[in-house]
């Protein structure tokens, strides 16, 4: 068995069209999304239909909840300025875009999930709906004491958009290459899958995870795919520029205006 999982697709549809492609080319069983499917991007509506449409599963992200509160309660509590701010005018849009069946789709995510062989959170396990980050050992310890009193002490974690590895230093993890890992069993072991749509690494790719939970594997995955294309279209929304820029290397932001 195979499953893929994904996390902050943040609303870039040819990001995440990319990774499907090369999902289903793995023979993945199922798809899971850590959540932060909108946000940033100028499709968010899409990719949520998406995830509709192939019958993902998944868990809330905190843009995903910050945008059906907005949806709700309107824009007019949002800051002075918020236009020029791509986290904030990501959300408007996406509140703003999405149609009735989206939204309850977003709206029906849970906080935490179950899967064969492993637990899904956006961001942290001790605390679930407080989407705080873990950028070190010391940040995960927490998550790492909840998984080890669960049957499924794997946990999988979005939220950085960072691909990492936090497990205790007694550990003795299995390399089987630079990106593909076996866990072993009874081991407490959090893997931050990295972003599809926003990563925060050099390596501007889309970033995702493929688990095989029989052998206790988990291979990193990175999917290249035209952040031009996906950077045009912000501009084309009327989004920041700053959320356009993020998703290029040099030699992309040289090709912009080609």
């Amino acid at each position: 068995m195979k499953i893929a999982v994904l996390s902050d697709i943040h609303a870039n549809l040819p990001a995440f069209q990319a990774v499907l492609r090369e999902v289903a080319e793995s023979g993945a069983d199922q798809i899971m999304v850590l959540g932060d499917v909108v946000g940033y991007g100028a499709s968010p509506a899409e990719c949520v239909e998406l995830c509709g449409e192939l019958m993902v599963r998944g868990v809330m992200g905190n843009h995903d909840l910050a945008a059906l509160i907005i949806r709700e309660e309107g824009s007019h509590e949002l800051p002075r300025g918020w236009r020029s701010s791509g986290y904030l005018a990501g959300l408007v849009y996406a509140a703003a875009q999405l149609d009735v069946d989206q939204a309850d789709w977003l709206s029906k995510l849970p906080y935490t999930r179950e899967i064969k062989g492993a637990s899904l959170v956006h961001a942290r396990f001790d605390d679930p709906k407080d989407f705080g980050y873990l950028e070190k050992l010391e940040d995960a310890e927490a998550s790492l004491e909840i998984l080890a009193e669960r049957v499924n002490k794997v946990g999988f974690c979005g939220h950085t958009h960072k691909q990492e590895v936090f497990h205790r230093p007694s550990a003795e993890m299995v390399w089987e290459s630079e990106a593909v890992f076996k866990i072993p069993a009874d081991t407490p072991c959090v893997v931050m899958v990295g972003s599809v749509g926003r990563t925060s690494e050099k390596d501007k790719r889309a970033a995702w995870v493929l688990w095989e939970p029989e052998e206790r594997r988990v291979r990193m995955m990175r999917t290249d795919y035209q952040r031009v294309d996906a950077a045009r279209q912000i501009f084309e929304a009327d989004l920041p520029a700053e959320s356009a820029i993020e998703l290029m290397t040099e030699d992309d932001i040289a090709n912009l205006g080609r």
